[in-house]
C-alpha cells in the first residue's frame, strides 16, 4: 500500500493544467498511461492508486486533448473501485468517469515541456466481503494525445495476505553540535503469519546522515534498504548496524530536524516506489538481526498507521545566538514610492540552517508604519492584513550576517503610528518557545517621516536582551534602505548577507491607513 506521503507527493508532482481551448497536436506526440500497482489485503482499509500520464514530443505551450481508457480487468468483482476528485479547489472538473469495469478520461491540457507529467485520477480501492487473498486483476490501458498514435500500458490490482509490521514508535534523540548520535530502527511482526522480507525507508537530510555504502540500500533523501529476512510472528528485528546522525559543529542549540522511519512489505514498496530512488551502495549489506524474546505471495500491511515512526533529532547546548530584529527609518514626501527594509541579524554564536532544521526557518512579523501602504514585498513574505506581513527566513545565516526583507511602499499621509518588525519565538509552529529563539520579545522599529510634518511622538521600545546590538544593526539597515531607494523598483537585492530572493508583487492597491 502506498503511504499517504507518497500519494501526496505524486499529486503535488502530477497536477493537471487548467483547461484551455483545444489545439491540434503534432502527429509525433504520444501519451503514455501509468497506474501505480495496488496491493491490498482482505482486512485493509481504503487503498489508493494514481492514474497518471506522461507526454512525449508534445509542443510546449500548445493546448492538446488527452484521452485515457482503463480496463480494470474484473477488479470490481472483488473490490469497490472509486474515483476521488478531492484534489483541491483549484483543479478543473474531474476528467474521469467510472462505468462498469472501465475508467474513461478526457481533458484538455497545455504541456509545459515536451515531456510533461499530469494526473488523471486518484483511484480508491476498498476490499469487500468477497475479497480474498489471491484475487488479482490485470489492468490494461490505452492513451492518445490529439490525433497522435494510441499507446498502451499495464498494471495490477491484487489481494495478498494481511500482515502487520509494527515500528518502535515516535521518539526524540539528542546530541550536542557536531556530536554523533546512534539510531537503530527496529520492526516487529505483529501479525499471525510470517512476513517474507521487508523494506526500510529511512528519510533524513544527507548532510545529517553518516556515511555508509550498503549494497542492499539505495541512497537519495536518506536511504531505502531491502531485506530478504523472514520475520516470524511476534518477533522483533533490528538493524545490524545503527544509523548515525551528526549536526554541523556550529549548529544552533535547540535546532530540530525531522527523521522518518517506515517499514513496508516488498509488494508495498514496489507499488509506491517513485522510479529510480537513487544509486545503490557497494559495500557489505545491511542486515536484520532478531532480538531476544525465495519471494512469496504478495503481502499488504493491514494496519499501516503503526509501521512508521517520526524521530526528532534535537541539538542540545546552551550557547544560543544573539538574534536581533532590525527595522529602519527613512524620510520621504507624501506620494513618494520608497523602499522600507526590515531584517534579522545573527550576532552568533552558531549558524541558522533552515534547509537542515525546520525550526531554523525563523519567522518575523512586520507591521508597516501607519502613513504608508506596501504594495510589493520580498520573496518569503506574504500579507496577513492591510498593514501586516509575515516573513520566513529561507537562507543560511551565520554569525555577523543579516537577512533583509525589503518592501516597496507608497507614502500616503504625513503622520501615522510607527511600524515594527518582530522575531517570533515559535518558528516551527509547535509552541516551543524555548527552541532557537530565547525568551523575550525582539522588536525593531519602522518609521517613514515626512519632512516638515508635525506629528505626535510615539516611540516603540527596542526590546530583548540583545537591545545593545540593535543600534549597529539598525544603522546597517538604514544604509541598505538608502541604497535600495536609489534603485529602480523591481530589482533584486544583492550583497553580503542580504536576501537575493526576487520581489513578489502583491495584488493590492495602495490605500490610506484608517
Amino acid at each position: 500500500m502506498p503511504s499517504i506521503r507518497t500519494v501526496l507527493a505524486l499529486l503535488m508532482l502530477l497536477v493537471l493544467a487548467p483547461a484551455a481551448p483545444a489545439a491540434a497536436a503534432p502527429t509525433t506526440a504520444t501519451l503514455e498511461p501509468h497506474f501505480t500497482p495496488v496491493t491490498l489485503a482482505p482486512e485493509s482499509s481504503e487503498t489508493y492508486g494514481v492514474l497518471w500520464v506522461r507526454t512525449r514530443d508534445a509542443e510546449p505551450g500548445t493546448a492538446v486533448r488527452m484521452e485515457v481508457t482503463v480496463d480494470l480487468g474484473g477488479a470490481t468483482t472483488f473490490a469497490d473501485i472509486g474515483i476521488d476528485t478531492g484534489f483541491g479547489s483549484n483543479r478543473p472538473p474531474a476528467p474521469c468517469r467510472l462505468a462498469d469495469d472501465k475508467i474513461t478520461c478526457s481533458w484538455t491540457a497545455t504541456p509545459t515541456t515536451d515531456e510533461d507529467l499530469s494526473t488523471a485520477a486518484l483511484v480508491t480501492v476498498t476490499p469487500t466481503k468477497a475479497t480474498k487473498a489471491g484475487d488479482r486483476a490485470a489492468i490494461t490501458m490505452t492513451a492518445r494525445i490529439g490525433d497522435g498514435a494510441v499507446t498502451q500500458g499495464s498494471s495490477v490490482i491484487q489481494v495478498g495476505a494481511g500482515v502487520d509490521l509494527v515500528s518502535d514508535g515516535d521518539r526524540t534523540v539528542e546530541a550536542g553540535p557536531g556530536k554523533p548520535v546512534q539510531l537503530t530502527p527496529a520492526v516487529r511482526n505483529g501479525g499471525k503469519v510470517p512476513v517474507e522480507g521487508v523494506v526500510l525507508v529511512f528519510e533524513a537530510h544527507p548532510r545529517l546522515l553518516g556515511k555508509s555504502s550498503y549494497r542492499n540500500c539505495r541512497y537519495d533523501i536518506g536511504l531505502v534498504c531491502a531485506f530478504d529476512t523472514t520475520l516470524e510472528p511476534g518477533r522483533r528485528y533490528a538493524l545490524s548496524a545503527p544509523m548515525i546522525l551528526t549536526s554541523p559543529g556550529d549548529t544552533v542549540p535547540g535546532s530540530v530536524a525531522p527523521v522518518a522511519v517506515r517499514w513496508l512489505t516488498p509488494s508495498e514498496w514496489t507499488n509506491s516506489e517513485p522510479g529510480d530512488y537513487g544509486p545503490p551502495g557497494t559495500g557489505a549489506p545491511l542486515t536484520l538481526q532478531p532480538l531476544a524474546g525465495a519471494q512469496g505471495a504478495p503481502q499488504a500491511d493491514v494496519r499501516p498507521e503503526d509501521n512508521s515512526a517520526a524521530i526528532r533529532f534535537a541539538v542540545t547546548g546552551t550557547r544560543h545566538p544573539s538574534l536581533v530584529a532590525v527595522g529602519s527609518g527613512i524620510e520621504a514626501a507624501v506620494g513618494d514610492d520608497r523602499a522600507v527594509t526590515t531584517g534579522l541579524m545573527n550576532f552568533g554564536p552558531g549558524t541558522l540552517r533552515p534547509d537542515l532544521f525546520e525550526n531554523n526557518a525563523l519567522a518575523l512579523t512586520v507591521r508597516m508604519p501607519g502613513n504608508v501602504a506596501a504594495y510589493e514585498a520580498a520573496s518569503g513574505c506574504y500579507s496577513t492584513d492591510v498593514d501586516g506581513w509575515f516573513c520566513r527566513l529561507g537562507q543560511e545565516l551565520g554569525p555577523e550576517q543579516r537577512a533583509t526583507f525589503a518592501f516597496q511602499v507608497r507614502v500616503e499621509d504625513e503622520c501615522g503610528r510607527p511600524g515594527e518588525v518582530e522575531i517570533l519565538p515559535d518558528a516551527d509552529g509547535d509552541g516551543d518557545a524555548d527552541g532557537v529563539v530565547r525568551r523575550g520579545r525582539k522588536i525593531g522599529p519602522l518609521s517613514v517621516e515626512v519632512a516638515g510634518a508635525t506629528c505626535a511622538t510615539v516611540a516603540l521600545p527596542i526590546t530583548g536582551s540583545e537591545a545593545g546590538w540593535t543600534a549597529a544593526a539598525g544603522l546597517a539597515l538604514i544604509v541598505a534602505g538608502l541604497l535600495l531607494t536609489a534603485r529602480r523598483p523591481g530589482r533584486s537585492i544583492a550583497g553580503p548577507g542580504l536576501s537575493t530572493g526576487r520581489r513578489r508583487s502583491v495584488r493590492r492597491r495602495p490605500q490610506a491607513h484608517k
